[in-house]
């Protein structure tokens, strides 16, 4: 008998768990944005996008890297993301080689209402240790109020062994929402 009711308890206890995961499951699926990047901008759900031109960066020594930013304004009923997907790729010809490139490399986004952040991400690419690649990181904010809102981002680099000061490309963003 008292196996049967512990058995009984840890069923019961694990379907409580299960249940418990499902709601909450459920409401992430229900509040959060569903938009995804990938290296262009989806054509539904998006406010604006902004891709600017692709960008040498002239390595001494080394082979040189273009980098391209793509930055994203979604707006899903409340929820805005600011999304941005970075690609780069090795330039000039050259093989992928000859050690570290920065010592820093750093890419930010933020969501922004009237020129006022409201939320950011920050991540930092494997860009030294591959030839090409991507990387997608984004934010996402609430609101009713659904003008004046966008999406903007930087790029935050320091070239090895230039004996230069990091560089910052500020990033011209999305237009606001209306």
């Amino acid at each position: 008998m008292k196996r049967t009711i512990k058995a009984g308890r840890r069923r019961g206890a694990l379907l409580t768990a299960i249940v418990m995961l499902a709601v909450a499951l459920g409401q992430m699926l229900v509040t959060a944005p569903t938009a995804s990047a990938s290296s262009h901008c989806p054509a539904s759900d998006y406010v604006d996008s902004s891709q600017p031109a692709a960008k040498n960066i002239d390595l001494p020594n080394k082979t040189d890297v273009t980098i391209q930013p793509t930055l994203c304004l979604y707006d899903e009923t409340g929820f805005y993301q600011s999304v941005m997907v970075l690609r780069w790729w090795v330039s000039g010809g050259g093989a992928h080689c000859c050690g570290t490139k920065f010592n820093n490399f750093a890419i930010t986004t933020w969501v922004q209402k009237n020129d006022v952040n409201k939320c950011s991400a920050t991540d930092y690419p494997g860009i030294n240790g591959s030839s090409s690649g991507s990387l997608t990181i984004s934010c996402t904010w609430q609101s009713a109020n659904t003008s004046g809102v966008s999406s903007d981002g930087r790029i935050v680099y320091d070239v090895a062994d230039d004996g230069k000061e990091p560089i910052t490309w500020q990033l011209n963003g999305t237009g606001p929402s209306t």
